[in-house]
């Protein structure tokens, strides 16, 4: 059985950042032991602020990626909005096509054929 994470696949990529993700916390949860007993070392002010600049970074790039799709998705209602209007519009000239239609059919008597 092969049990290493494939970093090839989006799946992958996903399951090592999320595993990166969770180490950092551990860490944020040890150091912020420590500080609480005030037995923080000076690698671990380092490590604290490496850790945090990591996560602000990450929601950073979460932050952008979100707004970009809420971008993404008010255009696709625009468009979807729009193609609506358009398919009433095609289906009002339509039935009015259909009337007149049926009006000069009654005009005439029956329709005729050529």
């Amino acid at each position: 059985m092969n049990t290493r994470t494939r970093t090839d696949s989006r799946r992958g990529r996903t399951i090592a950042r999320e595993a990166e993700r969770d180490a950092r916390r551990d860490r944020f949860r040890l150091l912020l032991a420590r500080a609480d007993r005030g037995v923080l070392a000076p690698e671990d002010c380092s490590q604290l602020r490496a850790d945090v600049e990591a996560e602000v970074a990450e929601s950073d790039t979460h932050r952008r990626s979100a707004g970009g799709q809420q971008a993404a998705a008010m255009r696709l209602h625009k468009r979807i909005e729009a193609a609506e209007d358009a398919i009433r519009e095609i289906e009002a000239e339509r039935d009015e096509v259909r009337a007149q239609i049926a009006g000069t059919h009654t005009c005439s008597g029956s329709p005729s054929r050529r």
